[in-house]
């Protein structure tokens, strides 16, 4: 399991995003930041996501 906490990254969003691949994540992530308005993914946008990526521990 994959969690990206998007506060700080998407501006506005304050859930942590969570799925079985890191790919999952990401397009998550991404229509998320759609939701929330951002028009344009930059591609700084997709190494912040990528950075703040984080492997969850299962309990």
């Amino acid at each position: 399991m994959y969690e990206l906490d998007c506060a700080g990254v998407i501006p506005g969003c304050t859930r942590i995003i969570r799925a079985e691949s890191q790919a999952e994540v990401i397009r998550r992530a991404v229509v998320q930041a759609k939701q929330l308005g951002v028009d344009t993914i930059t591609p700084n946008l997709m190494d912040a996501f990528r950075n703040r990526l984080t492997e969850a521990s299962v309990h």
